[in-house]
């Protein structure tokens, strides 16, 4: 009789779960980089059209190539009609997560994916119609309100900024949410990552890879944790409670680690916006 493996409780660690060239976590400076650049000289000098571009072909794009993919993003915002019926059966208390992880999965169905060919427009469709589909139900379940999702908005920052508060938002609140999508657009191998590239590696359609991801995302360890964050930071009364907290929960080793990370990234942003004389 053979004799069986022992296992020596080490689970996955040490071993290579796959390689990517689009985002590196740790490096010197601010820490992230997306193709090689560091996210905070892209926070301060880019769009986040220009961030979305890189990330997918590889390069920053010239001012003509910015502007036509501006243009196609803007000309893909409008929501299917079914799409909208489902979104107004979503209850009012229902997380945003989930309002979105039902969106794109109804997109699918919609708009079925063909063919691999066509994953570049699948993802620039996603990517162009999230801000009406959080909106739309946002502004339908709690104010009753069906909005029109075609605003004149020239970034993505400030059409769902507009479809949020039903008006253009000020110079100041779209220069915000701008770096704000930009430090928050690729992280290297987290948990959505890994679980979109689980569900890629069978072939399966862009849709259900995305809608996979927002699911893992969704988690109080992974996305979930920006609230709880948010939460903890807020019953903070000075910077000195903060560190002292802070230092606490790594020497205990506590679960919250996670709150760590998720802090440290707030503030990444908060010291972004200065640069641009900014607060949030």
């Amino acid at each position: 009789m053979a004799e069986g493996k022992v296992l020596t409780g080490a689970g996955l660690r040490g071993q290579v779960a796959g390689k990517t060239a689009l985002s590196t976590v740790g490096k010197s400076g601010a820490g992230l980089t997306y193709r090689g650049y560091d996210v905070q000289d892209l926070a301060e000098n880019c769009q986040f059209e220009e961030v979305a571009y890189l990330i997918f072909f590889g390069e920053l794009p010239t001012a003509e190539q910015l502007t036509a993919y501006k243009a196609k993003l803007k000309s893909l915002r409008q929501l299917p009609q079914a799409l909208k019926e489902v979104l107004e059966r979503i209850p009012a208390d229902s997380h945003p997560m989930d309002v979105m992880r039902t969106g794109v999965s109804m997109l699918g169905n919609l708009e079925t994916e063909k063919s691999f060919d066509e994953q570049q427009d699948v993802a620039d469709r996603i990517l162009a119609t999230l801000p009406a589909i959080i909106c739309y139900w946002y502004r339908f379940s709690h104010d009753g309100v069906r909005i029109e999702e075609n605003t004149d908005d020239d970034s993505i920052g400030a059409q769902f900024l507009h479809l949020l508060r039903g008006e253009k938002p000020n110079e100041l609140h779209e220069q915000v949410m701008n770096v704000s999508l930009i430090l928050y657009a690729e992280h290297e191998f987290n948990a959505s990552t890994f679980t979109a590239r689980v569900c890629a590696s069978t072939l399966s359609d862009m849709h259900s890879c995305i809608t996979g991801a927002i699911g893992s995302l969704r988690g109080p360890l992974h996305g979930g944790a920006n609230e709880a964050a948010m939460e903890m930071i807020e019953n903070w009364t000075s910077p000195e409670e903060a560190e002292r907290e802070m230092l606490g929960k790594l020497e205990r080793k506590e679960k919250s680690w996670v709150l760590v990370m998720r802090f440290i990234k707030t503030m990444t942003l908060v010291m972004a916006l200065s640069k641009f004389g900014l607060s949030v």
